[in-house]
Parts: C-alpha cells; sequence; structure tokens
C-alpha cells in the first residue's frame, strides 16, 4: 500500500497490465502534437511527480505528490502525463 501523508490517501500498488490496458481503453487514436506520430509507449508503472520545494525533499507536511503515468511517442520521445486519480486508474 502506498500512503500519501499530506491529504491521507491509501492506494494499492497496481498491475502493470492494468495500467496499460486502462490508458489503451481511455487513449484512442492519439497523434503526438510534435511529429504526428500514433505509435506510443505506456508505462507500466505509476510515478510521483513532487512539488517543487527550493531544491529541498520535503517528506510529509504540506508538500503536495501527485501520481503519474508517463505515455511517451515512439517517434521523437515526447511524454505526456497522465493523472492517475483523475483518470480514474486510482481512486481515494
Amino acid at each position: 500500500m502506498i500512503k500519501n501523508k499530506m491529504v491521507g490517501i491509501i492506494m494499492s500498488k497496481l498491475n502493470g497490465q492494468d495500467i496499460i490496458n486502462h490508458i489503451n481503453k481511455k487513449w484512442t487514436n492519439q497523434s503526438c502534437p510534435y511529429c504526428g506520430n500514433r505509435a506510443w509507449t505506456i508505462a507500466d508503472k505509476v510515478f510521483e511527480l513532487r512539488e517543487f520545494n527550493d531544491g529541498n525533499i520535503i517528506v510529509g507536511g504540506s508538500s503536495s505528490i501527485l501520481p503519474v503515468i508517463p505515455v511517451t511517442c515512439n517517434n521523437c520521445g515526447h511524454t505526456v502525463f497522465v493523472n492517475a486519480m483523475s483518470s480514474g486508474l486510482m481512486k481515494e
């Protein structure tokens, strides 16, 4: 279990294939805004995007963490972060 102390949310570790299936269901026929390519790679893990705190690493307290799934263009490498919470993949 992952606990985000900032907002008291407990989230279960997600299965990699469940992440890919979820994004594939919602992300249909999207082309890269930079090169026009339509082939993407979806990360099979959720990553943490942390709030910037002047170069300091803050654990707990009032710092925010956003769970994201990177989706990368196979041609040019442009990467989009999909919010795991608002996409419905993770629930509070």
